[in-house]
């Protein structure tokens, strides 16, 4: 089974520029946990996930100097996290807050490797192109109808 074959066409997709409150609001209306950032000719940049979005809003803590000298020294990716969640926390825009890359596959991927991406990844959705251009979104979900109408992948 191919991705093209259980991928939800209708996808909601916002530029760079959107502002903060404009993602929330269609996160909330269209009941979906993440949008992807794309730019004018469909290619996806990035996504921004309600996991985003709460960063936003909880502050991360500070560390000190003494955590800080550790992280460098021992390469630990601590440093980059808070970075990023500082980042995170001071964004204004979809551009600003988007995790990126977003994860794509391709619409011919078998759907079985698309699965198992989710797994690795820890990702609940993952963002389906042609020829580079957004064109449909596999969640999780889609994995729970195959089950339910009894489809083997």
């Amino acid at each position: 089974m191919l991705a093209k074959e259980v991928m939800q066409r209708q996808v909601i997709s916002v530029p760079i520029d959107t502002p903060i409150k404009e993602l929330a609001a269609l996160m909330l209306k269209h009941n979906i946990s993440g949008i992807p950032v794309v730019n004018d000719v469909g290619t996806v940049l990035g996504v921004v996930s309600e996991f985003d979005l709460m960063r936003k809003e909880i502050q991360p803590n500070e560390p000190n100097l003494w955590q800080i000298c550790i992280w460098g020294i021992s390469g630990n990716d601590m440093l980059e996290e808070h970075e990023d969640a500082l980042r995170k926390c001071m964004a204004n825009t979809a551009g600003d807050i988007m995790t990126s890359p977003a994860i794509t596959v391709e619409e011919t991927d078998d759907l079985e490797n698309v699965g198992n991406l989710m797994f690795s990844k820890k990702i609940k959705r993952v963002f389906v192109t042609r020829n580079g251009k957004l064109v449909g979104v596999i969640s999780r979900s889609a994995f729970t109808k195959l089950l339910l109408d009894g489809k083997n992948i």
